[in-house]
């Protein structure tokens, strides 16, 4: 499957000797288990690959085949082949954006339906997940997948999906991952790995947000947000709210959840989430951002008074 998209990028892989690879800023399962698995493969075929990492990393990498390979620096010269996985936009690789920017080639691979100009190759399937992507690209490749590299994707791909819950969800998902399950994976083990290893300061914010919940459109849009001082309160780490906006969209009725996250003081990243009837990837662009149709973001610097009263606004014209 995809090889015609593919084949323009087979040769780089195959020639190229050094690898610069990253994922978005605030990393999840499906960009780091992405990464991880294609520099596993590269490894093994005698690549020296750099996987860098932009802030935090998530618990579950502790556990992930090849989590200690993940840098926070970056690369001291630009001989290197770069590729991005999981994102298309320059301003979302974070404070490796003029380091990336200034590669060539530079292969970009991802699944998401709004997509960026970052890249000289861009291989943009808007599959279930990125992971889903690397499988094909192995395949294409002629490169064995090994226990780990397996792993890595088969996380990539579950936790992309929500659990082969979402609406990508496909025939194709469960092929790849019964080939996955066949050749060494342990469904449970990635489960637990991904979804039962929290820290207590998740849970602490967890309560901020339930606190909150602001109902608009007569229940259908559903907002809540976690404030710079929650984090320093509950001494979380960014990555811990990391599905909050997808339960509150669980709530009965709600189409729409909105979540906003203050990192710093001021500077605000939105998790907009929808049940599909709304088309949140257009609504996360009016502010610059991206995603999915049922589930995308942005980021806005403003105080949270004036952001509340933009979204509320905003949020109720959905559904008049």
């Amino acid at each position: 499957m995809f090889k015609g998209l593919l084949a323009p990028i087979l040769d780089i892989f195959r020639n190229g000797k050094r690898f610069f690879l990253c994922t978005h800023v605030h990393p999840d399962a499906d960009g780091l288990g992405s990464m991880l698995a294609l520099a596993l493969a590269l490894e093994e075929h005698g690549k020296e690959v750099w996987c860098y990492i932009d802030g935090e990393r998530p618990h579950f990498t502790k556990w992930l085949p090849g989590g200690q390979k993940l840098l926070s620096s970056l690369p001291g010269d630009r001989s290197w082949i770069g590729v991005v996985l999981d994102c298309s936009e320059a301003a979302r690789v974070g404070q490796a954006k003029d380091f990336v920017c200034g590669l060539d080639p530079l292969v970009v691979l991802d699944h998401h339906e709004v997509t960026g100009a970052l890249g000289t190759h861009q291989v943009i399937v808007p599959i279930y997940a990125t992971g889903g992507l690397i499988y094909y690209l192995l395949k294409a490749l002629g490169w064995s997948i090994t226990i780990p590299i397996a792993e890595n994707l088969y996380a990539a791909i579950f936790s992309d999906t929500g659990g082969f819950r979402y609406s990508q969800t496909t025939l194709d998902t469960f092929q790849v991952a019964c080939d996955l399950v066949a050749r060494g994976v342990d469904p449970h083990k990635i489960a637990e790995i991904l979804y039962e290893h929290y820290p207590l300061s998740r849970f602490c914010l967890l309560g901020q947000v339930l606190s909150r919940l602001i109902f608009l459109a007569q229940g259908k849009v559903v907002l809540s947000y976690i404030s710079h001082e929650d984090f320093l309160r509950c001494q979380a780490q960014k990555t811990d709210p990391a599905d909050f906006s997808s339960m509150l969209r669980c709530i009965d009725g709600v189409e729409v959840s909105v979540l906003l996250k203050e990192y710093h003081p001021g500077e605000f990243s939105v998790s907009l989430r929808s049940r599909g009837q709304i088309n949140v990837a257009l609504l996360a662009q009016e502010w610059g951002g991206g995603g999915h149709s049922c589930a995308a973001g942005f980021r806005i610097n403003d105080s949270l008074a004036s952001i509340l009263k933009l979204l509320k606004r905003r949020l109720e014209d959905l559904f008049k």
